[in-house]
């Protein structure tokens, strides 16, 4: 497990570095080639005071994406609260029917067991965002079970059918967080204002070369980084600096297999 964790840490740091590297060597050949073609341009405009304009485009570039930042985090929250909810009604089912009958019970926890590999499965495919067959089916025999199960367990079946009803809300909510996107016409505002702001640096200058080169790569790693963040935020399951994955599930089948040996 802590070989696992660290070989995901590394793997992010990779992820950072090579999204760094690819944007760093082409703005650093553009820079250098702008300054030489543009010098006295960019002369110009440091002395005429240029830069305040350009600090008025990078507060207005900031406010846009807070506001696209706060909405797609609070998006992503959701969807990790529903796929955590989704996993600890999976664990509730698995306990609370192990009061029941044992046939019962062991025939619950063989649907369980599969509502779990089926999710694994069709996440390595891409097809956990869409509603699926073969997990309908699965929750359709344990509702069947529940009515079974509630002349064994008697009172007791008010937890049983609370854990499965919460699971069923979490799986609508996981779909319906999943193909929760940023409109299109804000994430092509965020792309052009991104674009803008980095183009823009490049003009606006300090006396310094080395100076200049280290704030204005600065100032657009900083936008740039930005945009990947919303980005990321945007595709929760797409591989990228950060990701929603199935361990859970994957974590949890393992659990309840060893139970259940």
């Amino acid at each position: 497990m802590v070989y696992a964790r660290n070989y995901n840490i590394l793997l992010t740091m990779s992820r950072i570095l090579n999204r760094v590297l690819i944007f760093l060597i082409p703005f650093s050949i553009i820079f250098v080639y702008i300054h030489e073609q543009f010098e006295t341009v960019i002369s110009r405009s440091t002395i005429s005071g240029l830069a305040g304009f350009y600090s008025t485009a990078g507060i207005i570039f900031g406010l846009v994406v807070a506001f696209v930042i706060q909405r797609e985090w609070e998006a992503w929250r959701r969807l990790s609260e529903s796929v955590q909810s989704e996993i600890d009604s999976v664990r509730e089912m698995w306990k609370w029917s192990g009061y029941t009958e044992p046939s019962l019970c062991k025939e619950a926890h063989r649907h369980l067991e599969e509502y779990l590999k089926i999710i694994d499965a069709e996440w390595e495919k891409g097809e956990h965002v869409n509603r699926s067959k073969e997990l309908d089916a699965e929750l359709d025999s344990l509702r069947g079970m529940l009515v079974e199960m509630s002349s064994y367990l008697g009172s007791t079946s008010v937890q049983l059918q609370e854990a499965f009803t919460n699971l069923v809300a979490a799986r609508n909510q996981r779909l319906s967080f999943s193909n929760e996107h940023m409109p299109g016409i804000l994430k092509r505002v965020v792309v052009f204002a991104d674009t803008l702001l980095i183009f823009l640096s490049l003009f606006v200058a300090v006396n310094n070369i080395y100076l200049d080169y280290i704030f204005t790569a600065s100032i657009s790693l900083l936008a740039f980084v930005l945009f990947l963040v919303v980005d990321d935020l945007d595709n929760p399951f797409r591989p990228g600096t950060w990701h929603l994955t199935s361990e859970g599930y994957r974590n949890l089948l393992q659990e309840l297999t060893v139970l259940d040996a």
